[in-house]
């Protein structure tokens, strides 16, 4: 039988040191960088699914 030992996960909140509102001024802060059409639609895609609606229904999570 394998070895099953456990994994402890640390929350990613916990390691941060910086506030939201530090972080969205180094993002202004940072110079403009040149994409090209591809990664601008894979960007595009990303932020679309990220805003979709999540509803949880008979313990399955369905995005619409």
């Amino acid at each position: 039988m394998p070895d099953r030992t456990a994994t402890i996960i640390k929350p990613i909140s916990a390691d941060r040191k910086t506030t939201l509102d530090q972080r969205i001024e180094e993002l202004r802060a940072r110079e403009p960088v040149d994409i090209n059409h591809g990664e601008a639609i894979l960007f595009q895609g990303i932020a679309t699914a990220s805003l979709k609606k999540q509803l949880i229904a008979q313990g399955k999570i369905d995005l619409d």
